[in-house]
């Protein structure tokens, strides 16, 4: 899921949370509610101050932002801080510093001066010098002149702008119309202000703002229809709790398709309102999506038409290649996010790489070591350099780690943004982000390896751009078509595997059966998981992710009498750790500690008692001894029923622990 969307947007709303009034007038501090869906989530802070700078006065204001989300189950608590300096006597802005963080940052600083910015987008880098014409507009987050000029004490209804946009670097556009006037009571007082609408014709952003027709200050805002800000007392602050985003980034079709890997072709008919960049209905089309319809300020309704996109890797270029085509050079360099040019990153993608004979081979193996190296995980590791660390992410650290990779040795690469069919709640479309690989003469080519499509995508992805947000309105299966055309009819290979199994931790019975061509496990509570066949070991993944796995007993007739579940359980060690007793022996030194486990928000401790390791379980309320290793290596819990491992980095450091947690099921006898 693309939370960074959510998060520009979010923080664009606050810094523009002042405007329009005189700097001398500004309250020492002053807060903002944030209600996602109607649901207090989150609140805005401001303080503000002059301090003098070589003789001069400078106006400052330093704010933070804390909202508080929920992902699929997962905690995704975003927080932001802003560093605004503005020249009192111009009003016009000497520097905006900001940083969001979830569990990486994004940072960036723009230094304004005559005619020019000095911009960077991560912490230690050079700055990039971006000229500005005359009529560029620099909003300094505190005064809006323009928009109290042409429509306050103007009789403007309509006005477009050239605006620099200091969250990405680059200069946008901006139309704002009058939609009318309208009285709000906020933190206790009535106002009286003018309402506008803002549509960033770069970014495809809609917004409403509505400014005290005294001083333009900007009093609410409204994006996309369910993300507003407004003006509130400091007490907000004691009230605002977790918005579960799933109705928000999910539109269920009420159709369970389970093996989403064999999905061949599909029809959707979509209406979408995305943001994050521009999009028009010619590019919704492109070598295995077809769009027909219309999009109107990034409304997107009609239907899309999806054909599996798989390459192989015919006329691939040479490994290493050589790329001169300058619209290629974006998609070769580092970025916020994609951090290619890191050390590690560079050697690592070097080593994997190692013998490939062309770019398509090189892309799919970098693609299959992220897709079984990084476990799912919200909140993930967002950028490349965190998500390599923690070795766990969601689909957008996948992709920006494979992006990185590829980068780091020469293959062109970029995100595709949009949604993606998957078998949750029913069946659902969900926000995604996979990657993309440039092939020469062939072409752009989609991989997705969070879903472990390592040299194709399923034609459940549609694709509405690079940087853009899914906000469904509604999503329909209008038909589809599974690629594997075997029909009903149950392979005799997988015949015996069919049938309930008795899981007596849920009082429950789950049921392995042959559905849309695969082998498939339906668990009571989860998505139908369609099943690869058994690797040489017999476990068998599923084909969307490797931290299940099955495995299967046969008793002396050779019939199926029991079926395994493990489930990998990745838990992130802090390296904020208590300090370590003398009497801890040196080989456990680096396994006790704080492990942090993301979906549960829980800390779990590993610490040193009585001769033995144990782990402080908060979710069970107990603590578990792990008093000796099996013949693989692996920590066996006291009751013989977990498994746990600790990984180290490239450093020796332990990073994380794994639970192995394994649930025995007996095959129900049909009489």
């Amino acid at each position: 899921m693309n939370k960074l969307s959510l998060a520009i947007a979010v923080t664009l709303i606050f810094w523009l949370s002042a405007a329009g009034q005189s700097l001398s007038d500004m309250p020492e501090s002053f807060t903002y509610a944030i209600e996602i869906n109607g649901v207090l989530c989150g609140y805005a802070e401001a303080e503000c101050s002059t301090e003098m700078e070589d003789g001069t006065a400078i106006f400052c204001q330093n704010d933070k932002v804390l909202v508080k989300l929920s992902v699929l189950g997962g905690g995704v608590d975003m927080n932001i801080q802003n560093r605004i300096q503005i020249d009192p006597t111009t009003q016009r802005p000497l520097l905006i510093e900001r940083s969001i963080n979830t569990t990486a940052e994004m940072y960036s600083k723009a230094e304004f001066h005559d005619g020019y910015v000095l911009f960077t987008d991560a912490r230690d880098k050079q700055p990039k010098r971006i000229e500005l014409e005359p009529d560029v507009i620099t909003e300094n987050t505190l005064t809006y002149p323009h928009l109290m000029r042409d429509f306050i004490t103007g009789n403007k209804t309509e006005e477009t702008y050239k605006v620099f946009d200091d969250t990405r670097g680059f200069v946008v556009g901006k139309t704002y119309k009058k939609l009318g006037k309208e009285t709000l009571t906020l933190a206790g007082k009535e106002y009286q202000t003018i309402l506008l609408e803002e549509l960033n014709r770069t970014m495809g952003i809609t917004s409403k703002i509505w400014l005290d027709k005294q001083n333009s200050f900007p009093l609410k805002f409204e994006i996309a229809g369910n993300r507003v800000l407004y003006l509130a007392d400091a007490s907000v602050k004691k009230s605002i709790r977790t918005v579960d985003m799933n109705n928000i980034l999910l539109a269920g079709v009420d159709l369970i398709i389970s093996n989403v890997p064999d999905i061949a072709s599909m029809k959707v008919e979509a209406t979408i309102q995305t943001g994050g960049e521009w999009i028009t209905a010619e590019s919704l089309n492109f070598p295995g999506q077809k769009f027909e319809g219309t999009v109107t300020d990034n409304l997107i309704k009609g239907v899309f038409e999806i054909e599996k996109q798989y390459y192989n890797g015919e006329n691939a270029p040479a490994f290493p290649a050589s790329f001169s085509d300058a619209n290629l050079q974006k998609y070769l360099e580092p970025e916020s996010l994609i951090e290619s040019d890191h050390p590690a990153l560079v050697a690592e993608a070097h080593r994997i790489t190692e013998g490939s004979e062309d770019c398509w081979e090189a892309a799919i193996k970098l693609s299959t070591w992220v897709g079984k190296n990084i476990h799912g995980a919200i909140p993930g590791g967002t950028s490349a350099i965190n998500t390599y660390k923690t070795r766990e992410g969601e689909c957008g650290s996948h992709s920006r780690l494979l992006a990185a990779f590829c980068r780091a040795v020469g293959i062109p690469a970029r995100l595709s943004i949009g949604c993606m069919y998957f078998p949750y709640q029913g069946g659902s479309f969900g926000q995604h982000a996979w990657t993309e690989v440039y092939m020469g003469e062939a072409g752009w080519k989609a991989v997705d390896a969070t879903s472990n499509e390592y040299d194709f995508v399923d034609a459940g992805h549609i694709r509405l751009g690079e940087k853009s947000a899914f906000n469904p309105k509604s999503m329909n299966i209008l038909e589809y078509r599974m690629g594997n055309e075997t029909g009903t009819e149950v392979p005799d290979a997988i015949q015996k595997y069919l049938g309930k199994y008795r899981f007596e931790e849920r009082n429950a019975l789950v049921e392995v059966l042959y559905r849309d061509g695969s082998l498939a496990v339906d668990i009571p509570g989860t998505p139908i998981l369609a099943l690869n066949p058994p690797d040489e070991n017999g476990v068998i993944y599923p084909k969307m992710t490797r931290q299940l796995s099955f495995s299967f007993e046969e008793d002396l007739y050779g019939n199926i009498a029991k079926m395994k579940l493990q489930q990998v359980v990745p838990l992130g060690k802090k390296f904020e750790q208590d300090s370590i007793g003398s009497e801890v022996p040196e080989e456990f030194k680096l396994l006790v500690g704080n492990y942090w486990f993301a979906q549960a928000q829980a800390d779990f401790k590993v610490f040193y008692e009585n001769g033995m390791l144990k782990i402080k379980d908060p979710l069970a309320k107990k603590v578990i001894s792990l008093p000796e290793k099996n013949a693989a290596g692996l920590w066996i819990d006291e009751f013989g029923k977990n498994e746990i491992a600790f990984e180290k980095n490239e450093l020796g450091e332990v990073i994380r622990m794994l639970i192995y947690s394994n649930v025995y099921m007996e095959k129900q006898v049909e009489l």
